[in-house]
């Protein structure tokens, strides 16, 4: 097959998702991430409807991206000149060399949506694109609907294609917009446009409704498209779109497409991860290629098998798009799993001595009080870190309060206030927020900040760890009939991700625990990567 490019169009796709919205710096921080990626074509916002996104443009010239920066917008409004329509003066303000411009190619929007003739919709079309080519810039065409006309009008949709065309369109993109498309269609649609403009570049733009925005993508690019568009983390209006943190390792590794080279696809899982983690909707656990458990194996067989060849369970090797295989067993105490993950994590228990014996029987303890590590695996290493001295606790918990107060008539904040020893340091912070897990974490870095001169080099490093998850579940341990709280904690700073676990009658000693552990690793393993030794305070 030939080339492909590609177009991410989170930054105006992915702010149409329900619970997603950007700020100018968010959308700096993205595009520097989605650069990582070696993606050709960035779409940076839609200055007409958000003019904000002006301030994204200006900004991003600045950055030195290797993809090519995209401005977004539409075409004409019906019986306006081109340099008279306000859409089109908020798209050139953006001075970017590429544009991406959509139009209506199902004849129900056009008489009922933009309540006008299907022939002027054909100017409108034609005229945009011709003025944007006079004017020198790279034009990306997408037919808006182009599917749903060809179930209702195949012949308008296809004059619609051959409008964008006419006017010199650079690239002919077929939108499946309401994501209501079988494979069959969208490869005959691609096919039909191909065979009528043969030396045009002919893409895909597909949404999510029926969960076929991969796999149509996939049939475009088979039936002959050479562009596609998309969303790392497949982000967009209703249930997304193409994702393109699926798609693109299926290009490459599966199809043989050299979509980004072999460097940028092992960043797709720590980009992909703090792109969500920066957005703060959706969740990564079973997301193909770069979620969590994509590569976590976790019977006897299944281990045994992908130990012997991971091909047998394992779509593609994990460290291609930056993940990590993970050997999962239910039973922390079995001793060649655990063997095999202490040595993982820098600790050897093959040998019968008495320490190692002492770090067995905790563990197990550990484990009949129902902890189990398989999304933690954090809490597992500092259990280990600290038990083998590879950790010196730095941290003492002297006491803490929390509780929910009433300001005014109807407002509810949660105030905490925390006493700790730190090192040789004895601390009182006091904090509120809007919930008592929010709250938790800022009295606890709240304490960290006054001993910032004790941090050194970590003292940024503490003010930049954000709270990224936090998952509740309830059981009963083994052979009790106390219900138990179990708070799974998941931390990023930026660079990576961790979590943590507590587990206690009570939620909130739990969410304690995890939170105050997750905070505690961050510090002890950045301190390593750092070459600074423990304690970290004097």
């Amino acid at each position: 097959m030939g080339r492909v490019t590609i177009l991410d169009t989170l930054l105006r796709d992915g702010a149409l998702s329900e619970g997603v919205s950007f700020t100018p710096e968010d959308k700096i921080e993205i595009l520097q991430l989605l650069d990582r990626l070696e993606i050709p074509y960035l779409e940076a916002g839609w200055p007409y409807q958000w003019p904000e996104d002006l301030e994204v443009f200006e900004r991003a010239r600045e950055l030195d991206l290797k993809g090519r920066l995209v401005a977004f917008g539409s075409t004409r409004r019906p019986e306006t000149d081109p340099d008279r329509d306000p859409n089109l003066r908020a798209l050139l303000k953006a001075e970017t060399d590429t544009v991406h411009i959509y139009g209506k190619a199902w004849s129900l929007h056009v008489e009922k949506v933009l309540r006008t003739t299907l022939e002027e919709n054909l100017a409108m079309v034609r005229e945009t694109v011709a003025y944007l080519k006079e004017l020198g810039k790279e034009v990306i065409f997408t037919a808006e609907h182009f599917y749903d006309g060809c179930r209702h009008d195949r012949g308008y949709s296809l004059e619609v294609a051959a409008a964008a065309v006419e006017g010199g369109a650079d690239i002919l993109v077929l939108g499946d917009s309401v994501g209501a498309s079988l494979m069959h269609e969208v490869a005959k649609g691609i096919r039909s446009v191909k065979e009528a403009h043969p030396d045009v570049v002919v893409g895909f733009h597909g949404h999510n409704d029926m969960g076929l925005a991969v796999a149509n993508a996939i049939a475009a690019v088979e039936a002959g498209a050479e562009h596609v568009q998309g969303t790392i983390g497949g982000y967009g209006a209703r249930t997304g779109m193409t994702d393109l943190s699926t798609l693109i390792p299926i290009l490459k590794l599966k199809m043989g497409i050299d979509v980004v080279s072999d460097e940028a696809l092992r960043n797709l899982t720590p980009v992909t991860r703090a792109i969500v983690n920066k957005i703060g909707v959706g969740d990564l656990d079973y997301h193909p290629f770069v979620g969590y458990k994509v590569f976590a194996h976790r019977t006897h067989s299944h281990i045994a098998a992908v130990l012997s060849d991971p091909e047998t369970y394992e779509p593609i090797p994990p460290e291609a798009v930056g993940n990590e295989r993970r050997l999962l067993l239910p039973g922390i105490a079995r001793a060649s799993y655990l063997e095999s993950l202490a040595q993982r994590l820098g600790v050897d228990l093959t040998g019968d001595s008495a320490a190692n014996q002492r770090i067995r029987e905790e563990l197990l303890r550990l484990e009949e009080a129902g902890y189990t590590y398989e999304d933690a695996e954090a809490s597992l290493e500092l259990v280990l870190g600290k038990l083998t001295g590879r950790f010196h606790p730095a941290m003492t918990v002297e006491r803490l309060r929390l509780f929910e107060v009433i300001r005014g008539k109807h407002q509810p904040v949660v105030e905490a206030s925390l006493r700790i020893q730190l090192g040789s340091h004895d601390e009182y912070v006091a904090a509120e927020g809007t919930g008592p897990v929010t709250t938790l974490f800022e009295v606890l870095l709240g304490a960290l900040r006054e001993v910032r001169s004790e941090l050194g080099p970590l003292e940024d490093y503490v003010c930049g760890i954000k709270l990224a998850a936090v998952r509740v579940r309830t059981f009963y341990p083994r052979g009790k009939q106390e219900l138990r709280a179990r708070v799974t904690v998941t931390f990023s700073d930026g660079a990576r991700t961790w979590s943590t676990i507590g587990i206690s009658r009570d939620l909130i000693q739990a969410t304690w625990q995890a939170l105050f552990d997750g905070i505690e690793y961050g510090l002890y393993t950045k301190a390593e990567a750092e070459g600074i030794e423990p304690p970290l305070f004097k």
